[in-house]
């Protein structure tokens, strides 16, 4: 019996990998009571620790496309968390900064954030040895580096 090349693909795997850890990170931060995506809360960490920061800089720091981004931004800005304004030295860039609601929010739920990143972190490596789990992140690490 033949195998299924598609599926069985190192692509498809990673592909499968990715949505099985979006949906455990989503379901954690549903039960934290909050209704976010981990993606926004990547965003929101992001914009918490360099802001300020363009929207151009979060799509190249989190490998997202601009519709995508821009999506997360709206929605973001929609719920109160963001705010936006264009860079004085260039109009077309946008500049994205925590609101007062957004900053709340993540220094009153980051180690919570933190916990439920390590618990899927820590689900998904589950008995892979400290070697392995080193070498699986260097092999990651050089792969997307491979595809940038």
């Amino acid at each position: 019996m033949a195998t299924d090349f598609f599926l069985d693909s190192l692509g498809q795997q990673l592909k499968v990998l990715n949505i099985l850890v979006e949906k455990a990170m989503n379901n954690g931060l549903k039960q934290l009571g909050l209704s976010l995506t981990g993606t926004q809360v990547a965003v929101l960490s992001l914009v918490q620790q360099r802001a300020p920061i363009t929207q151009k800089q979060v799509e190249v720091a989190l490998k997202l496309s601009h519709p995508t981004t821009r999506g997360i931004v709206k929605r973001l800005v929609a719920t109160g968390l963001v705010q936006t304004t264009s860079q004085a030295a260039d109009q077309r860039q946008i500049v994205l900064r925590l609101t007062a609601t957004g900053q709340d929010l993540m220094k009153t739920n980051f180690e919570q954030l933190k916990a439920q990143v390590a618990g899927v972190e820590s689900q998904m490596v589950n008995g892979l040895s400290t070697a392995e789990q080193a070498t699986l992140q260097q092999l990651l690490m050089r792969m997307i580096q491979n595809m940038s």
